[in-house]
Formats: C-alpha cells, structure tokens, sequence
C-alpha cells in the first residue's frame, strides 16, 4: 500500500533485422527504463546508432534554428496535434521552403541593422559639430593650414602664438566642440596648447555639407530603414503565426526518431543479435511481453531476468499514488525517492502536511485566500510543480479554515459567538490566547504521535531490510525511550509543580523499565553513537511547539493590524476609513504571506527533520522509461 510501484527486471533479446521494429514496440508504450549496457568485452560491444540519426541530427538543427528565429518554444499549446505520416511526407520539402523564406527576411532585417549602425556611426561622429556652419569637405585638403577639429575643457587663447588664425567653437557636454585653422608653421606649438586645455581630436567623417543638414537627411533615413525593419518583423510573426503548429510538431517528430535512432548506444550486441536489460512495472510486463512477440513474429524475446538477487539501489522507482495524493510527490521527490524496499511517505503527507499548516495558520479568512490563492495558480500556471504546489495549497487552506473555525478566528478576530459579529452562531471554540496551555499540551501530544508513528515505519522498514533484531535494536529501542520518558515526565511533573513529593506508582516504574530496556537495546545495536544522540529524542519532541508559537504569532500580527487600523484612521472617521481599510488590506496581505511562508516550510522541516529521520532514508533511482510524451503530434 505504501511502496513503490513494483518493477520487474527483464532482458530484451533477439535478432539484429528486429531490431528497430522492437525499438518502435518499446518506444510506442513508454515503459521500459532502460539500464545502459557499458561493459565491453570481447562477445560484447555497445551498439551503434542507426543510420538515419545524421540526417535526422541535420534536419534538427536547420528546424531549431528556424524555430530559434521565429521565437518558437516549445511551451505553446496547439488545437490539433499532427499525424506522423503528413510529417514523414512533407517534412524535408516544407522544411526547405521554410528555411527559404525565413533567410530572405532575416537577412533583409540583417542588412537593415547594418546600414541602421552605419548611420548612427555618422551621426556619432556628426553630433560635436552640429553647431557649426562649415562644410565638412572644407576641413580638410590643405598645404600651408593645420586644421583641428576636437573637444577640449574651455576655449584656449591662440593669439599669443599667431594673429593669423580661424576659431570656431560651441558647447558640447562637459566642455566645448572647436575647428581651428592656424599656419602650418604653428602647428606644434599650436597643439601644445591645446593639449593643455586636455585637447581630443574629433574623427572627420568622409562626407560633404554641413553637420546639421546631413544630420536631418540621416535622421529621415533612419526613420525609413526602422520602417522597413518593423515591416520585416511584421513578416516574421506572420511566417510564425502560419507555420508554429508544423515546426513544433516537426522538432517533436525529429526528436523522437533521434532519440530512437540512438537508443542501440544503451544495448549490448553482437554480430547478430541485440540484448537489452531493463526494468519494466509488474503491471506491464504481459504486455510489453506479448507485443514485442506478435511484432517481431517471435525473433524478439522478453525474459524475467531471476538469475540473481534484486540490488534495490538498481531498481528504478515509480510513485504510486492515488490522484489526491499526486501533488505530494513533488515535496518528497524534494527529499528523495524511497529506495524499493522502503515506505513511500506520500500518501500520510498527504493529510499530515495540510493538518500541520493548517494549524499554524489556523484562521478562516486567511485559509480561504491560501485556497483561492492556490485555486487561481493551478489554473494560470504551466508547470506541473507549480500547479502541484498550489494544489498542496488548497488542502492545506481547507485545514486552515478547519482550524480556523476550531480557533474562531477571521482575520485575527472573532467572528462568532457573543463577542463576534454573528452572535446567532454558538459554540464552544478553542481560542488560542485563552487556551495556550491546552494547545502547548496538544502539539507535544502531535510530536510524540508522529514521531511514534515515524519508529513504527522504521522498524518496517529495518524488519524488510536487515531483520527482526537489527529493527528491534535501531527502532523498538528508541520508541521504548520515547515513551517511557514521557509516561515518567508526564507523572514526575505534577508531583513536583504541586509539591506532594515523588509517589513511586506502577505507571512509574513501567516508564522507567521501558526507559532502560530501550536505552540498553539502543547501546546494543549503535553504541556509543545512540548516547550522543540521545538529546535529540527531547529536542525532536519539543521541535512540534512550534505549531503553536508560529499560530499565535500569526494570530498576534493580525491583531496588532486591526487594532492600528482602528486606532490611527477607523477611530477618526470620515476620509479616514479609506485609509484604515487601505491599512488592512496592506497589513493581512503581508501576514497572509508571511503565514504561507513560515507554516510551509516549518510543516515540511517536521516531515524532513523530525519525521522521515526514524524510518526514511532515500536515495532510490527515478525511473525513466524509454519513450516520449507526446504534445504535438500522433502517431500513424
């Protein structure tokens, strides 16, 4: 009830001329985990791939680079899925064609971003001389004039050096944009001054006309270039829009043909005949058994291989879980798979985990928005694990209004009873800060139970494993500790809080005797190690209180919202109500999220830390089958 699914180890023979009709067989039912076959010798080698796998490998990456420039993913769901065969028949024609028109367009886009950067390239350039009148051919050309043409930090004086020069300048960021014609003769001395005004030459591009005016001309060609541009992404999205369906279904088909042309790299063969070893679940061993039978006319044999012990760390494992308990898969996958032999935890997370949120943030209103909250991301959200996690959610906001109506608490107050505001909805509620003690009691009573419940699994699983006295020494002893301790602390407490003194009653003494016989079973089978790990059996049980502090907590902010809501505005009345209500909506949003985040993750480190440690340890292979889930296409 509580194990994997499970498996049956098999060996697929037969003959080489069978061998892609059983692939296609295997590939068809998508139940066989394939284990890779990687001791060559000399009888043996690893198989080849099948000779179609380069076209096939050619094919994808032409139709993924097309899909890459299309902005085609994957992740698009379409109407109709495509039949194989109008694939297999068009695939390479409409694939060329494709490739056909899409390079027109992307090279056209390319061209355009080329002469788009060419012009800004001028326009850079042209930007520091916008300001002056001068035809750009006049700036260069001549015999007797050095010319300079540069930015620097301010305007230099020149007429120290000669009266015979042409200076011109204009702001320009920082600084200033200058040309400067001197003679030829004053060319050096002429730069040395400038250089210490911190003088950088501009670059002249090879143009002719004024600045400003090529500016405008260059502007109105960026302006048509970005036009065109825009017309030819236009084109894209519409070559994407006519052709998403075929390219998607297209890679998926090419996807699976690669994976089945590679799949002889994973068997063992010979000159003539193929070997696959295996795993496949019990329920789909006939058939596998009788299809691979009937498709190769019997040339291909599907055998249990009982020819030695099951290594459990070698057996793949497949969950198997009723739908409710589905979505809990992903918080133990998290953990790790169980091994073959051990209990699969997923189905008692199924009701422990909600229950345990649901007590921390026990509150109606707060469970209807973690429901809501889930319902609504189950619903927008692709991914299988977001949607098993807001699927979790839901049952952990129905625990949480559960709780909430125990607790009689809507948004850190009472909405029933006399001092609630549905005064006709009687009953006894269990409110928190009026009954702190009781719930302290109620979570120490949950940890000892769950912890039980943990020692229990665990000497199952020890039992299966190792055998009886190996379970006795490394479970039984520690859940004799557990609960003599606590039939001990729970009659020793009393006596001394009242002062009546320490009564040596029968409850007593069978506390102490299942304390020490446990204790010498633990020593026994662990030793030294069990003595120092002994503390953590108190600390283990006191780790659940934080059921209730991380409740009252809760509780405690929302309080604390409302009573400054009405203290600060509600009080005031007037424009004030709309802040007040501003204020609550703020402050029980923050706490609705802080209470999904604590109550989340603090249930789970119960389950990873205090719970799974007595019984699971993990670490089990996940299984794979051999096949492919298909979203866009069918078979023929």
């Amino acid at each position: 009830m509580f194990e994997p699914q499970p498996m049956t180890k098999v060996i697929i023979a037969g003959s080489k001329d069978y061998m892609k009709i059983a692939i296609d067989s295997m590939h068809k039912h998508d139940v066989v985990h394939i284990t890779d076959f990687v001791d060559e010798d000399e009888d043996f080698k690893i198989g080849k791939p099948h000779e179609s796998i380069t076209k096939l490998s050619e094919r994808a990456v032409s139709l993924r680079s097309l899909a890459s420039y299309l902005s085609i993913k994957g992740k698009v769901d379409i109407p109709n899925k495509y039949p194989e065969g109008a694939i297999i028949d068009t695939i390479d024609a409409k694939t060329e064609q494709l490739d056909v028109e899409v390079t027109q367009v992307t090279d056209k886009i390319s061209e355009i971003d080329s002469k788009i950067k060419d012009i800004n390239d001028k326009k850079r350039l042209l930007e520091p001389l916008k300001n002056f009148d001068l035809p750009l051919e006049l700036y260069t050309g001549y015999q007797s004039l050095a010319v300079f043409v540069g930015t620097l930090k301010s305007s230099p004086i020149i007429s120290d050096i000669t009266d015979d020069y042409e200076f011109e300048t204009a702001p320009y960021g920082r600084g200033r944009t200058i040309s400067l014609f001197v003679p030829r003769e004053f060319e050096d001395e002429t730069l040395k001054r400038l250089q210490e005004q911190g003088y950088a030459a501009l670059p002249l591009p090879k143009m002719e006309g004024v600045p400003k005016e090529i500016l405008v001309n260059l502007e109105a060609q960026l302006a048509e270039l970005q036009s065109e541009k825009q017309k030819c992404e236009g084109d894209l999205v519409d070559l994407r829009k006519k052709h998403i369906e075929y390219i998607l279904a297209s890679d998926e088909y090419l996807s699976i043909e690669t994976q089945k042309a590679e799949a002889p790299l994973r068997f063992a063969t010979t000159k003539n005949a193929f070997i696959v070893e295996g795993w496949i679940p019990t329920k789909d061993l006939g058939l596998i058994q009788s299809d691979l039978d009937s498709a190769t006319n019997g040339h291909v044999v599907v055998s249990v291989d009982s020819s030695e012990a099951v290594d459990v760390e070698k057996v793949p494992i497949a969950l198997k879980n009723p739908l409710p308990s589905k979505p809990l898969e992903v918080l133990v996958r998290a953990f790790s798979l169980p091994k073959y032999n051990e209990i699969d935890p997923t189905k008692l997370m199924t009701f422990m985990y909600p229950a345990l949120f649901g007590l921390m943030l026990g509150d109606v209103g707060y469970g209807l928005l973690v429901i809501a909250l889930g319902l609504l991301v189950s619903r927008v959200i692709k991914s299988q694990g977001m949607r098993d996690l807001a699927k979790i959610g839901v049952y952990a906001g129905v625990f949480s209004v559960i709780f909430g109506f125990i607790f009689n608490e809507f948004f850190g107050v009472e909405p029933f009873g006399h001092r609630g505001y549905l005064t006709f909805i009687e009953y006894h509620a269990v409110t928190r800060l009026d009954n702190v003690l009781t719930l302290l009691i109620v979570t120490l009573v949950i940890g000892l139970l769950m912890l039980t419940l943990g020692y229990v699994l665990g000497f199952i699983n020890e039992y299966r494993q190792h055998g009886l006295k190996h379970a006795v020494f490394a479970k039984v002893s520690w859940l004799m500790m557990l609960w003599g301790g606590t039939i001990a602390v729970a009659l020793v407490l009393p006596a001394m809080s009242s002062g009546t003194g320490i009564q040596l009653s029968l409850g007593l003494i069978a506390g102490l005797v299942l304390l020490v016989v446990g204790f010498i079973f633990m020593f026994m089978g662990e030793g030294a190690i069990g003595i120092a790990e002994l503390p953590s059996l108190l600390s283990n049980v006191l780790s659940y209180t934080r059921l209730l502090s991380i409740g009252v907590s809760s509780m405690g902010i929302a309080l604390a919202v409302n009573k400054l809501s009405d203290a600060l505005f509600f009080s005031k009345g007037g424009i004030f109500v709309i802040f007040g209500v501003l204020l609550l909506i703020a402050g029980h949003a923050i706490n609705t999220v802080l209470g999904i985040l604590d109550s989340g993750l603090q249930a789970l480190r119960l389950h990873y830390v205090e719970f799974f440690t007595k019984f699971y340890s993990g670490g089990g292979m996940k299984y794979i089958p051999f096949g492919f889930e298909r979203k866009y296409t069918e078979e023929k």
